[in-house]
This record gives C-alpha cells, sequence and structure tokens, in this order.
C-alpha cells in the first residue's frame, strides 16, 4: 500500500506543480532578464553550480540505507551523522574567512576534491572510516557552498558590474535548480539500488566523476577573485609564527566583530533564532525519514524525489500568493511554521514504535517539505523588509552555531537502542523547536509592520514635497 502510495503522489505532485509553474510565469510582474553578458555569466556559474549540487544530492537518498547495510544499528548511524553536523559547525563558521583569504575559487576546487575522497570512503565498511569520511564531507559541503556563492556574488559585483538586484535573479534560479537536480538524483539513485539491484554505495560512487568535472569546468573557466595574499603567507616560510600570531589575531578581531553585528541588532538576533530552530529540525528530518519508512518497504528514491517536489512545489505557491496579493512575508512565515508544527505533530502520534502508520507519517513529511520549500524564500523576504539583506554574510554564518549544536544535541540524547520511543522523542522536541520559532515570528511581525508603515509615511512625504514644488 506504501508503495503505491509512494508512486501516486510523486506522479500527482510532479504535475501539480508543472501545472503551477506555468501560473507562476503568467502572474510574475518580475520582467525576463536579456543582457547576453549576464546571461553567459550564469551559464558558466549554472554549469558548475548544477554538477555539484548534482552529486551532492546524489549521496542522499540512500545514505541512512548504507549504513544499515553496512550492518549498523541505528545508535551507530546517529553517530555518523553527528560527526557530519560537528564538522560543519566547525568549518561552517570560519568558511567564510578561509574562502576570502586562501581564493573563493581555489577553495572550492580544493574542497570539491575532498568531497569526492569522502565519497569513495564509503566503499568501506569500517566504522572507522565512515566518521572519517562524514567528518571531511561535512568540511568539503560547508566550504564549497560558501566559495562558490561568494565567487558568483564577487564576479557578479566586481569583475562584470552587473546591478547588485540582478543577484537574486540567479539565486531564484539556483533554487529552482536545485530541487530538480534532487529530484533526478533521487531517480537515479533508485533505478541504481531497486531497479538493477546495486549496492546502496553506487549513487555516491557516481557522484565522484560528477564532482570532478565541475572541480575540472571550474579550474579552466573560473578566474580567481579571492585574496591571494593568504595564501602566499602560507607558503613563505621566513616568519611562521608571526604570520600565525597575526592570523588568529585577525579571526578573533572578525569574530568579535561579527558577533557585535548579531547582538546589537534586535531584529537580525531574533531572525538568526528563527533559522537555527526551523532548519536544525530540517537536519534532524535528514535522518529520521528513512528509519520511519524503511522497513516497511517503499522505493526509498522516489521516497525522497517526492520530497523534493512538494520542496519545489511550496517555493512555487509562495511566489505565486506573493505576487498575486501584497501581504508581508512574516504574515506567510507564521502560516508557514503552523503547517510544519503541524506536520511534525503529526510524525510524533504515528511513529510510536507499537503503532505506527506509514502511510500517514509519508504524508506528514510532504507537508513539511512544502512548508520548508515556502519557509527559504519567505525568509529571503523577511531579511528584506527589516533590512537584514545586506548584513555581512560572515555575521550571518553564525547562526550555523546553534542550528548544529541543536541537531548534534538532539541525535545523541534523544535516540538511542535503549529508549524504544526515541524517534518519537526527536519529532516532539523538533515540534517544540517549530512552535518557539513560531512564537518569535508572531513578535517579530510588529517591527516588520511598523517599519512598513515608516516607509509607507516616508513615501507620503516624498510625495506631498513634491506636489507643493
Amino acid at each position: 500500500m506504501l508503495i503505491a502510495t509512494v508512486f501516486v503522489t510523486f506522479f500527482g505532485i510532479s504535475a501539480g506543480t508543472g501545472l503551477l509553474q506555468f501560473v507562476l510565469k503568467a502572474v510574475s510582474k518580475k520582467k525576463t532578464n536579456t543582457n547576453p553578458q549576464f546571461l553567459t555569466f550564469q551559464k558558466v556559474y549554472f554549469f558548475v553550480y548544477y554538477l555539484v549540487i548534482f552529486g551532492d544530492w546524489l549521496n542522499a537518498p540512500y545514505l541512512y540505507k548504507l549504513y544499515s547495510y553496512y550492518g549498523f544499528i541505528e545508535d551507530q548511524i546517529a553517530i555518523i551523522y553527528v560527526c557530519g553536523f560537528a564538522s560543519a559547525l566547525a568549518f561552517g563558521t570560519a568558511s567564510n574567512y578561509i574562502v576570502q583569504t586562501y581564493g573563493r575559487c581555489r577553495i572550492f576546487i580544493i574542497a570539491t576534491l575532498a568531497y569526492a575522497v569522502a565519497c569513495l570512503m564509503k566503499l568501506s565498511p569500517d566504522y572507522t572510516i565512515l566518521i572519517v569520511g562524514r567528518l571531511l564531507s561535512g568540511a568539503a559541503t560547508s566550504l564549497l557552498f560558501c566559495a562558490q556563492e561568494q565567487w558568483y556574488i564577487n564576479t557578479h559585483v566586481q569583475t562584470h558590474d552587473f546591478p547588485v538586484d540582478w543577484i537574486e535573479i540567479t539565486f531564484v534560479r539556483t533554487s529552482k535548480g536545485n530541487c530538480l537536480c534532487a529530484v533526478l538524483a533521487g531517480i537515479i539513485a533508485y533505478l541504481l539500488c531497486e531497479v538493477f539491484a546495486f549496492s546502496p554505495v553506487v549513487p555516491s560512487l557516481l557522484s565522484v566523476p560528477v564532482l570532478l568535472l565541475s572541480a575540472i569546468f571550474a579550474a579552466k573557466n573560473w578566474k580567481e577573485n579571492g585574496s591571494k595574499k593568504g595564501f602566499q603567507s602560507v607558503v613563505n616560510s621566513n616568519t611562521p609564527e608571526s604570520i600565525v600570531r597575526m592570523e588568529k589575531r585577525k579571526i578573533f578581531k572578525a569574530c568579535c566583530q561579527q558577533l557585535r553585528t548579531i547582538f546589537e541588532n534586535k531584529n537580525l538576533f531574533q531572525v538568526g533564532c528563527i533559522q537555527a530552530l526551523f532548519e536544525s529540525v530540517l537536519c534532524l528530518f535528514v535522518f529520521l525519514w528513512t528509519p520511519v519508512l524503511d522497513h516497511h518497504g517503499p522505493p526509498l528514491g522516489i521516497v525522497f524525489a517526492s520530497f523534493m517536489v512538494s520542496h519545489l512545489l511550496g517555493g512555487t505557491i509562495y511566489r505565486i500568493i506573493i505576487n498575486l496579493k501584497k501581504i508581508l512575508s512574516c504574515y506567510m512565515m507564521v502560516g508557514i511554521l503552523v503547517s510544519a508544527g503541524g506536520a511534525v505533530l503529526i510524525c510524533v502520534l504515528t511513529t510510536h514504535p507499537s503503532k505506527e502508520f506509514p502511510i500517514i507519517s509519508f504524508c506528514a513529511f510532504l507537508v513539511f517539505e512544502l512548508a520548508s520549500g515556502m519557509y527559504f524564500p519567505a525568509m529571503m523576504d523577511i531579511k528584506k523588509e527589516l533590512n537584514l539583506d545586506k548584513v555581512e554574510c560572515a555575521a550571518v554564518t553564525w547562526f550555523r552555531v546553534p542550528l548544529n549544536l541543536i541537531a548534534c544535541t538532539g541525535l545523541i540524547f534523544l535516540h538511542s537502542v535503549d529508549n524504544a520511543t526515541g524517534t518519537k522523542n526527536l519529532f516532539a522536541c523538533c515540534f517544540v523547536a517549530v512552535i518557539t520559532a513560531l512564537l518569535i515570528v508572531i513578535r517579530l511581525s510588529r517591527s516588520a509592520k511598523n517599519m512598513r508603515k515608516t516607509t509607507n509615511d516616508n513615501d507620503d512625504e516624498v510625495i506631498l514635497m513634491r506636489g507643493f514644488s
């Protein structure tokens, strides 16, 4: 029954998403950018981005299944995931400094090659090697995604001198392309692992040539726009001790400035709390969906593809609503978090070991993914409404610290083979996190409403002054 539900749902949601994409084009008020230089620059960026994101997504659908295939129990698998979150935590906060200091393109290539090595390490069933591979992949993904984003922004503004507003055009397209790559990765992984009955490690092996191709293309077509000074200081061994002391002072000073920026801006702090709470639930969701559904025998690749289509559907619905009606994104976020909280609550009620309802859990997962698809564009718009979109990127990365800490804590303390209701407890904690984020959004919406009122009053004053002149 669950298998049929998964396939019917996948094709149904895919058809609905495709139809709504045409609706979005019809109601969209933004004109298509036809600048030939900009379109050429986008193609150079897109080719590398889509390759590396496709290679990344190939690892996702059967990752938990792979560890289970090697004979590890849930508690051991949870520790492997924790290592990945911890690695992302360590390198995520320093990624901006590393990328800016040693070169964006250079770090991207190194991190992509490291990620390919981490994928190859999954060939080994040794627990220690798998943990090292997970640590390596966590560090590599933090660096490569930071590097490619910064490379694009810097090249867009500094090299080509394109308008800053055009950056959003590119990132909206990458968001949609990201979901499509994930859907394709899920389908291919399903064909490899379940139709052709290959080992669950095969999708990860397939990602290796994809990642290598992206690194080769970046090395050939991306011009380095980062600082060479930091790289040269490392290879220069004349005064190593003074260099190390100087670099430490720079890092400490930059970190203090970033934290000061966060705590001095009340709206930024609240937005950061919302991000940390909701996105930590997303991280836990990555771990939880497979053990909840796997022993009922669904096609995991198609399940994963269904989730990503739902994510794309959520983003499409959000943009249609925003184009049809002027509404504060904070108000939209309230509805989004209510939907996500309801989906997580259903998971709490349907994942008890003695009373499992896999079809209902699957549908709840789809609703949560739809809500998360609406969450990301809504968060971007909230930052614009509160004038936070120009805050230094390095300061925003500090929000990943509590995000990864919450995810790690949940997996370590609430998921154990000694605790039969560990999964249910995790979902309960996820529900508390989503509700807490909802309360913060309700409070934040007042600030957004006041800022819009102030902006409208200023606009009225400008119009009145022009009338007198």
